[in-house]
């Protein structure tokens, strides 16, 4: 069997996403994303990440690390007022995210990307043009290959898929209520409305593995997915019978994107067996250190903070062993593959039912 295509998967969770990254660094150490995976997938916090690690000159995972620990108080700095604009405005201002962003990612491009391909979803409320169906919102994947002209469909330019990475990053991580949409442009000159890609693939693994089957023409893949932390928020069923619309508000943020991330793993799983690796930490129970973590996706004080690092060190020691498995697989150079076509269906569904 040929050497797996490897892909690293990493899920939306605001400043949660500080998990991750520090898994990560653990995995990883000095070494280069783009010299150990083929494709690197993420959504929301999950896209930050991975534009940051996919760009021409990467961003040191430690300065990634810095992003929730430096300037998530800043990203998340509640309003005068708050209580009473959070029913009429969005939670925060833009500016300090997108200044971080212009300033770790700025002026490169998606078609910049070289050494690994790179896969961010976002949702689209407003398209350039409808689409045939009169719609004009839709699901939609920045593509790395697509923004250099790779598997571009009838009549598409290249210059229509590709966008600055600060504005990809942005548009993947637009959370309803918390940040206003992303209005960003394509090198064609055409204008998107966006919003986060958590609302549709908080775990964007799946995703992945079915563009890297129509990408490497290979049913033979090596998933590695990150986490941000399973949120446990009780649902309480007699006074949820009587919720409403606001009531429901932050509860069902919490179903929605739990339930997706979820989802893919068990589809994940059930597809990869042994060749997925998933690496998340209940957050429900508190720390080694007696901290309790809050769930939201906004808490950026200096407390939940260091709860979240302390949460990301229990997850590497309680997966100590398995992390340095997969640290000395990942030594092995990545197989030699290029791009290739696009294949018209998809067969890893049957393949792997046989087996």
């Amino acid at each position: 069997m040929s050497d797996p295509i490897r892909i690293l998967s990493i899920d939306g969770g605001g400043i949660r996403g500080i998990i991750p990254a520090m898994v990560l660094q653990e995995l990883l150490g000095k070494r280069d994303a783009k010299d150990v995976f083929h494709l690197i997938a993420g959504t929301s916090t999950g896209g930050i990440i991975a534009c940051g690690l996919a760009k021409p000159k990467s961003v040191p995972i430690r300065e990634i690390i810095d992003l929730y620990v430096e300037y998530g108080s800043q990203i998340f700095r509640k309003r005068p007022f708050q209580a009473a604009i959070n029913l009429f405005r969005p939670k925060y201002f833009p500016r300090a995210l997108e200044h971080y962003l212009s300033a770790q990612l700025g002026d490169a491009m998606l078609s910049d990307v070289r050494g690994i391909e790179l896969l961010v979803p976002s949702y689209a409320i407003k398209l350039p043009t409808k689409q045939p169906n009169g719609d004009t919102r839709a699901p939609m994947f920045f593509r790395s290959w697509q923004a250099r002209g790779l598997l571009l469909g009838p009549d598409a330019r290249k210059e229509e898929y590709d966008f600055c990475l600060e504005s990809v990053a942005r548009a993947t991580s637009a959370a309803p209520t918390f940040f206003p949409p992303a209005n960003i442009r394509n090198r064609a000159g055409q204008s998107f409305s966006m919003i986060d890609g958590g609302v549709f693939a908080n775990n964007p693994a799946i995703a992945a593995l079915v563009e890297a089957y129509h990408l490497y023409h290979s049913t033979n893949f090596l998933v590695v997915s990150l986490g941000t932390g399973e949120q446990q928020m009780r649902i309480p069923a007699r006074a949820a019978a009587k919720w409403g619309e606001i009531a429901w508000m932050l509860p069902i943020l919490s179903v929605l994107t739990d339930g997706v991330s979820d989802t893919v793993c068990f589809e994940t799983e059930e597809l990869l067996r042994d060749s997925h690796y998933r690496f998340d930490v209940p957050l429900g129970s508190t720390t080694a250190q007696g901290e309790s973590v809050d769930e939201r996706l906004d808490d950026a004080s200096p407390a939940n903070i260091a709860a979240l690092q302390d949460k990301a060190r229990q997850l590497i020691e309680s997966s100590r062993l398995q992390i340095r498995n997969l640290a000395n697989l990942l030594q092995t150079p990545k197989a030699d593959v290029r791009p290739a076509g696009f294949l018209p269906r998809i067969s890893i569904f049957a393949a792997r039912a046989e087996d």
